[in-house]
């Protein structure tokens, strides 16, 4: 198989989705294992069987390959593999998420597994901030975050979004408890420390 996946087939219907999966990851087997610290035999049945569909291979697919970019921009030389731990998480959520700011969330999270530096610093609660995360508060989360003193016509004229849903997403992070109020203006947050740690691992 290419990229050094092995799919076992069990069923002829269960061939032709190996062969489909094979041609989704194909590209990205090398790095699968690099980030797994090894590949399993049966692909299917480590991601749960029929539960795996093409779609998602090519959602797996897509979080690595931007994990992989990832790791580059940060200029990580010495990568290790994740713990399996954080990695099974990530690959079970990021095989159904499509929306291209989630899957940013879910590869930088592999790529910090993946980071000796950061690694460490990785909380379980994490994972689950991302999956209740929108695309617009990842967003907000990553180009507000830095509590930046930006007027609040200027941002959502740059994130093209209306004050409601800039307040909404504020809302949902302030209930991840990954922001807290900034007074009585709905539209003031600052960072909890748990949101500053989430940052501080995930940011460039």
């Amino acid at each position: 198989m290419a990229d050094d996946i092995s799919v076992i087939p069990i069923t002829d219907e269960q061939a032709k989705l190996g062969q489909e999966i094979v041609g989704a990851l194909r590209g990205v087997g090398s790095f699968f294992k690099e980030a797994l610290g090894s590949l399993p035999q049966d692909i299917i049945g480590y991601l749960g069987g029929d539960w795996l569909r093409i779609r998602r291979a090519e959602n797996i697919a897509e979080m690595l390959n931007k994990t992989k970019k990832r790791l580059e921009s940060w200029d990580i030389k010495d990568s290790e593999p994740a713990s399996l731990t954080v990695a099974i998480p990530i690959l079970h959520s990021a095989a159904d998420e499509s929306r291209e700011e989630i899957q940013d969330l879910w590869a930088r999270l592999l790529a910090a597994a993946m980071t000796p530096s950061r690694s460490r610093c990785l909380r379980q609660g994490f994972t689950e901030v991302i999956k209740k995360m929108d695309p617009l508060d990842a967003l907000i989360l990553l180009e507000q975050g830095s509590e930046k003193s930006t007027e609040l016509a200027q941002t959502l004229k740059q994130l093209n979004v209306t004050s409601d849903q800039f307040i909404i997403s504020l809302e949902n992070l302030k209930e991840l408890k990954i922001c807290m109020s900034g007074g009585t203006d709905p539209t003031k947050y600052r960072l909890s420390p748990f949101g500053r740690e989430f940052l501080r691992v995930l940011s460039d």
